[in-house]
């Protein structure tokens, strides 16, 4: 697989022709929804048959029983493991679950592990407040960790992806005396324990989004932890990159210290976000898909830039007499991320797609890594 950068004046076709390529095929690979128009500065992914042996790494995914069909038949063949989103919980330790029957069928037909995902999340978004009723009750965490490995086993699981967000920072001892709990809970009866942690460097070890996870002690009881490098860009942020490739690195190597770098998987998000202009503090963007923020660039006829730093895409346009700014992932953001990760020694990868498939960053990741099977 070979990345290709749209200049003025190419069109799909003479792109097609100058690889000995298919027009309609290099359209369906990447997701293009008009073929006559292409914006200067889009990536574009080329099935060329020139590719470099893939890397053999475990390879995750958070997925929904919503997730696109087309999603699921193009990632479940390659994954390792499958976190299932999302059990949601109270502070009484009561469980909702998700309607995963078809789900984890599909995992065991193609031999994924399939893992429970466990968040602190109500009404669309993580609470602390949930969290600390929880946390700070011992006597309900306990049952809750020793209740968990049977319901595991009745649903078909083979462990559980804790995933708390937003804790505060006087949580964070009862955090990790939890997750200590269900690591000694889950392993006695033979399941494996994933921690899926906000991205932290020390200059941010107090910020609110990561004061209550050490990542020490969480990496120390966890199998595998997921380092969740994203959303830096998002519905409550100013303008700016999604996944930045140079604070993903700064995360990378301030886990390297703390966590065994073959417990690590980084997630890898494919989104984008938009926001009007001029932002205002408190003004909220708007999420997208990768595919609706290139159509979004060929529609208005916006170039397409390139941060080197955060090595990602942005552009500008206008429409209905408003003028906004979209920041989005892409082929060479994702490839990006994935060298800073092979660089680091990572145990694999978790592939957020936020169920939506992102057909060419899937397919140039897929290229470049072959998913372990471990069952």
């Amino acid at each position: 697989m070979e990345i290709y950068t749209v200049r003025p004046g190419d069109s799909l076709n003479s792109i097609a022709r100058s690889y000995g390529l298919d027009a309609p095929g290099l359209r369906q690979l990447n997701q293009l929804n008009d073929p006559r128009r292409l914006s200067p500065g889009l990536s574009l992914v080329l099935d060329t048959g020139e590719s470099r042996p893939p890397k053999s790494l475990e390879l995750c995914a958070p997925l929904s029983p919503r997730a696109e069909s087309s999603l699921l038949e193009e990632l479940l063949p390659s994954l390792s493991w499958l976190s299932v989103q999302s059990c949601a919980i109270s502070p009484s330790g009561q469980l909702e679950l998700p309607h995963d029957r078809e789900l984890l069928e599909r995992a065991r037909e193609h031999s994924v592990l399939p893992l429970l995902s466990l968040s602190n999340t109500a009404q669309g978004g993580y609470s602390a407040l949930l969290a600390h009723g929880l946390l700070g009750n011992r006597e309900t965490s306990r049952a809750l960790a020793e209740r968990l490995p049977e319901l595991l086993e009745q649903r078909g699981y083979r462990g559980l992806d804790l995933n708390f967000q937003y804790l505060f920072s006087f949580d964070r001892d009862n955090y990790s005396r939890f997750a200590l709990e269900l690591s000694e809970t889950l392993h006695a009866a033979g399941h494996y324990l994933f921690v899926s942690l906000s991205p932290k460097t020390a200059s941010t070890e107090d910020s609110p989004i990561c004061a209550g996870q050490d990542y020490s002690v969480l990496g120390s009881c966890a199998d595998r932890v997921i380092l969740l490098c994203h959303d830096w860009g998002g519905v409550h942020s100013a303008p700016q990159a999604i996944s930045p490739a140079d604070r993903t690195k700064a995360v990378l190597d301030y886990a390297s210290a703390r966590i065994a770098p073959g417990k690590t998987l980084l997630s890898l998000s494919s989104c984008g976000c938009s926001w009007s202009l001029p932002w205002r503090q408190g003004d909220e963007g708007r999420p997208l898909s990768c595919t609706l923020a290139a159509d979004m660039a060929v529609a208005s006829g916006a170039e397409i830039k390139f941060d080197r730093s955060a090595q990602a895409p942005f552009f500008t346009c206008s429409g209905g007499g408003l003028r906004r700014v979209v920041w989005y992932e892409d082929a060479r953001s994702l490839s990006a991320r994935l060298e800073s990760a092979l660089s680091a020694g990572v145990a694999g990868l978790s592939l957020r797609s936020r169920d939506r498939l992102y057909r060419p960053g899937l397919k140039l990741l897929l290229s470049r890594c072959a998913g372990e099977k471990l069952i």
